[in-house]
């Protein structure tokens, strides 16, 4: 049987931390432009200041032994001890999944692989002196999902995923199955944006296909938090969702077409029975594959940028957070050539049925 036939799964809190704020609500305020790159000028892009960890949920010698992108995903991952404690769980029944990108940072080692070339004889004594005694722990994504697990308790079924920007969904789903298989009643879902660094823009100028110009990527980090809970108010019923892939630029269509349509089909619903429709401007076949709809459409890119494996996870806090009527219908495509779709019910709705 379906596992969305045998158990609800509800979203009940989400948090967000990106170039708008660390609130939902920001992302409804005025656009703040993007600013170009110190070490590209030419490239414009979102970027946010490391943030400050909540010392009542982290050990604050953590802030220290973290890199950037990992403190993004803590510092959301903070925010919802609050609401993941008000379940009153034993750890073991908490899962925790990761949409979290290879760490692209700057390796600090690099100085003490230059001070050894200059003093070759004084191998040692140099990668001592110019090697952080915490910069291997802090390049490893397996720290910062030790952290979290071990701040919230989660001691039940955990993953990472780190591909492209369809980890987000990859992430989401794995969470929902463990639900809704009985394997957890909650799961909380983290992820974080790829540093802007060289080796993000090196990495998009050799993948296919080729765009005219940069993306304009933020950085940024978002957390959900899922249950099996009857939930009291302000929910959101994972109604569907669907992922399909397809190398080939040429079918990239009709994959995403098949995508909604099984993300729509768990819920015996079509198209037009859609209110809304969250998807970045420049999603391939936008404005075809909704002909069939009167649906409204939403974006928080332009407030964002690209926020990789944290675009689709914000943009389910900010419906989370917006509780319009309706069905919500949330697309998410990456250049590579992977399509996501998930599906969203108002729990009102639920509960007039």
């Amino acid at each position: 049987m379906n596992s969305l036939q045998t158990k609800p799964v509800y979203l009940i809190a989400a948090s967000v931390f990106n170039h708008a704020g660390t609130e939902c609500a920001d992302l409804h305020g005025p656009v703040r432009a993007a600013q170009p790159l110190d070490f590209a000028p030419d490239h414009l892009a979102y970027p946010v200041t490391v943030p400050r960890l909540p010392t009542t949920v982290f050990d604050r010698k953590i802030q220290r032994s973290v890199e950037p992108q990992g403190a993004r995903l803590l510092y959301c991952a903070g925010q919802l001890a609050g609401p993941l404690n008000d379940l009153h769980l034993p750890g073991e029944r908490v899962a925790l999944m990761a949409a979290i990108p290879e760490v692209d940072g700057p390796s600090s080692c690099w100085e003490a692989v230059q001070a050894i070339a200059e003093q070759p004889d004084a191998l040692l004594a140099q990668l001592f002196a110019y090697t952080p005694p915490l910069h291997a722990l802090m390049m490893l994504n397996s720290s910062v999902m030790a952290y979290v697990a071990e701040a919230l308790h989660c001691r039940g079924p955990m993953g990472g995923f780190c591909s492209q920007g369809n980890a987000g969904v990859d992430a989401l789903i794995e969470a929902f199955e463990h639900i809704a298989g009985g394997r957890a009643d909650a799961g909380v879902v983290v992820s974080s944006s790829p540093n802007l660094s060289p080796a993000l823009y090196l990495r998009d100028s050799t993948e296919q296909p080729a765009l005219p110009a940069p993306d304009r990527y933020g950085e940024g980090a978002a957390c959900l938090l899922l249950t099996s809970c009857t939930p009291t108010h302000g929910a959101l019923r994972i109604a569907g969702f669907a992922r399909g892939y397809s190398a080939c630029p040429e079918r990239s269509n009709a994959v995403a077409h098949k995508v909604i349509q099984q993300a729509l089909s768990r819920e015996k619903v079509g198209l037009r029975d859609v209110a809304h429709v969250v998807a970045a401007p420049d999603t391939p076949f936008l404005r075809l594959l909704l002909a069939d709809t009167q649906a409204t459409l939403h974006s928080s890119r332009p407030m964002t940028g690209d926020l990789g494996a944290s675009a689709l996870l914000t943009e389910i806090a900010l419906t989370l957070h917006d509780q319009r009527d309706g069905y919500t219908l949330l697309l998410n495509h990456s250049r590579a050539g992977h399509w996501g779709a998930v599906l969203l019910a108002k729990e009102a709705m639920e509960k007039q049925a």
